[in-house]
């Protein structure tokens, strides 16, 4: 089964107050830590798309495709559409955002195992009643996906078919935090908990 991971790091970062992606987390940027757990993921292609000059030149020399996205003020749903368009064969399309540095590889296989061998036609990480990233949605999807507009992204169809929705639980809330603002970057040096 083909699975294509597109790597969403085109945001504007506007609550943060700088660029999240490029800040310095245990010595190096934040993206760079999602960089490194996708590396060895078993799927079809991992495509990347960002505005940033920075992130392309870092990723020159990996496996990784960057789509460059002209228009990040579009929002969220322009980047969906670049990473879907750049290879439309794929069986299904797993989403996730770069600003999720405690994500675990474990945590992403499983994802991937639940949508491979489940029944299910879309399938995320939750924790309580929180619901987030990742999640992959299966091809029958795409137009659904392809029709977002503006800041919607994938939450919105995936709530919109919580009978195909497979979620795989995380003991550990950390792994579903993004760093959104100054203040939960400021606080990560006070978890106990990282990975």
């Amino acid at each position: 089964m083909r699975i294509n991971l597109i790597l969403l790091a085109a945001g504007n970062s506007k609550r943060f107050n700088g660029n999240k992606l490029l800040v310095i987390y245990k010595e190096k940027p934040i993206y760079m830590h999602i960089v490194e757990k996708v590396l060895d993921l078993k799927v079809n292609k991992i495509i990347c798309v960002t505005q940033y000059e920075e992130i392309k030149e870092a990723l020159l020399n990996t496996n990784i495709n960057v789509v460059m996205n002209d228009n990040s003020s579009l929002g969220i749903s322009s980047s969906i559409k670049l990473g879907i368009n750049f290879d439309k064969n794929a069986d299904g399309y797993m989403f996730m955002v770069c600003d999720q540095p405690f994500i675990s590889v474990q945590t992403l296989k499983s994802v991937i195992d639940n949508f491979i061998n489940g029944d299910k036609g879309i399938v995320c990480v939750g924790c309580g009643d929180n619901k987030g990233n990742p999640v992959i949605f299966s091809k029958r999807y795409i137009n659904e996906l392809l029709s977002l507009e503006g800041d919607s992204g994938g939450k919105r169809i995936l709530k919109g078919h919580l009978n195909d929705l497979n979620i795989v639980n995380v003991d550990n809330e950390i792994e579903l935090i993004d760093i959104d603002t100054q203040e939960v970057f400021g606080k990560l040096t006070d978890l106990k908990c990282l990975h």
